[in-house]
């Protein structure tokens, strides 16, 4: 398909539903808007963490320990877990398409 842009942004603010309400949790996130609760959250987070530790980029190299821990179930929503992990993966260089199938 041919390249295009669009100067249209879609924008959905609602309190995430599985943790208790706040403005800090409230969507729009940067890279993923999901109206939705992921119901496996607690098994991919296990699955998250267990990984970090062998987490690698060519891009950030030793620096990318300061994006650790990228999920913490404490302060974010299960909407904004996924986005903190998309936003990682775009900005070491993944297509968004790609990070995302890669997630699914």
């Amino acid at each position: 398909a041919p390249d295009f842009a669009a100067r249209v942004a879609l924008v959905h603010s609602r309190f995430s539903t599985n943790t208790f309400p706040s403005w800090d949790r409230a969507q729009p996130m940067r890279f993923v808007a999901h109206n939705g609760e992921i119901n496996t959250l607690d098994g991919n987070l296990a699955h998250l963490r267990a990984r970090e530790a062998t987490l690698a980029s060519a891009r950030f190299g030793p620096a990318l320990a300061d994006a650790l821990p990228l999920a913490d179930g404490a302060d974010l929503s299960d909407t904004g877990v996924l986005d903190r992990v998309v936003e990682l993966l775009a900005l070491d260089g993944w297509p968004l398409d790609k990070a995302l199938a890669r997630l699914v």
